[in-house]
């Protein structure tokens, strides 16, 4: 079910000043940027709790679902919320909540289920295996009991295409988790970038999977560096797919992603109430998956029943009590459908599509990235 809000997140780069040091530094630089720096360091408060929402609102047929964040000052999960800890608007009326549910962090009859589809063309073989594979392990070995993964792999040129090399294992600390680790690890020859038909065959793990899943949060996790190649099912198809099964895509993209790359890897997630997190360099990959950990173990789900048909853009504001507010704008009709896919060009163009591109600056010291699925 999913379109999330589109939100840009502003990350600064690093400039942090401390009071004691700010004078000596400032005798060396020019009045006006003296008094810049003076003034922010004078001003600067400390950091402030934070509400993040992903929305999935589609299909119209389907509740709208709300999966709330809060993190305190120092960016950690709040826990022991309630109901009446929450207030929801929808395009500024106020409403009930009609269910509410608890984390999986602290509600021991939620479980997450999760596949990962790992890309293995040369590109990113070549420049991210080992951290590809060194933090799905560390995802899986964070899961709790009762969890449960499944992992999916792909390029063009293996006989198997996009094939599930580990259907959905239960998370047990023993031989469910080797066995998925051994799965990671893995080798799977080949080359060329069909992300879209790895993406689509992940999600169909979740409409007919080999053991009953719990219930809790599930999500498709994508690992690449997006430079579709190859696939023979279109975007457009891929999305119906996940928002039919309402099933989020978390996009991670290796390398500097730009371009096209980007824009298929920020649609995925957005269309389908999943995150894109950029991750040009090995701890970026490992912070990526870690985020997306805590992220579906630390939601809390409000469950809207509404009468909302049309295709307009609507607005939901939800505030924490003793935390924060924000809004997220919506839809609750699919994304229109996209021209079908190209015709798989056999081996992939120039060897699966390589992670380049640059990050761009904003006057060399903030970088937007556009992000989907849960900020508002």
């Amino acid at each position: 079910m999913a379109r999330r809000a589109l939100r840009p997140c502003i990350h600064s780069q690093g400039l942090r000043y401390e009071h004691a040091g700010t004078l000596a530094v400032a005798a060396q630089l020019p009045w006006w940027l003296t008094a810049v720096l003076l003034a922010a360091a004078f001003f600067a408060g400390p950091a402030r709790a934070s509400v993040d929402l992903r929305i999935e609102a589609t299909p119209i047929a389907d509740p709208i679902q709300v999966f709330v964040t809060v993190t305190d000052a120092t960016g950690a999960p709040v826990g022991g919320l309630g109901a009446s800890d929450f207030t929801v608007t929808l395009d500024g009326v106020a409403i009930q909540l009609p269910s509410f549910t608890l984390p999986p962090a602290q509600d021991p009859s939620q479980r997450v289920s999760v596949v990962f589809a790992m890309d293995y063309s040369q590109s990113v073989q070549s420049i991210a295996l080992t951290a590809m594979q060194d933090a799905v392990m560390s995802f899986i070995n964070a899961m709790s009991a009762g969890d449960f993964a499944a992992i999916v792999k792909f390029n063009n040129t293996n006989p198997d295409r996009a094939s599930v090399v580990q259907p959905f294992t239960e998370i047990d600390g023993a031989a469910g988790t080797s066995v998925l680790i051994g799965a990671v690890m893995a080798p799977y020859p080949g080359n060329g970038t069909n992300v879209l038909d790895a993406v689509n065959l992940a999600v169909n793990q979740f409409s007919a999977p080999p053991v009953p899943l719990p219930t809790g949060p599930k999500a498709v996790i994508v690992i690449t560096d997006g430079g579709e190649n190859s696939s023979r099912i279109s975007e457009g198809a891929t999305i119906d797919n996940a928002n039919a099964n309402s099933i989020p895509v978390f996009t991670i993209g290796v390398g500097s992603v730009t371009g096209a790359r980007l824009d298929l890897m920020t649609l995925l997630a957005i269309q389908t109430g999943g995150d894109f997190l950029p991750a040009p360099s090995d701890p970026e990959i490992a912070a990526a998956y870690a985020t997306i950990s805590e992220l579906l173990n630390n939601e809390y789900l409000i469950t809207i029943q509404s009468s909302i048909s049309d295709c307009d853009e609507h607005t939901l504001q939800v505030s924490v009590t003793g935390q924060a507010m924000t809004s997220a704008r919506f839809v609750r009709c699919g994304p229109a459908p996209s021209p079908p896919a190209p015709a798989p060009s056999g081996g992939g163009r120039g060897g699966g599509g390589g992670a380049v591109g640059v990050v761009e600056l904003l006057a060399g010291l903030v970088v937007l990235v556009a992000r989907r699925r849960r900020r508002a």
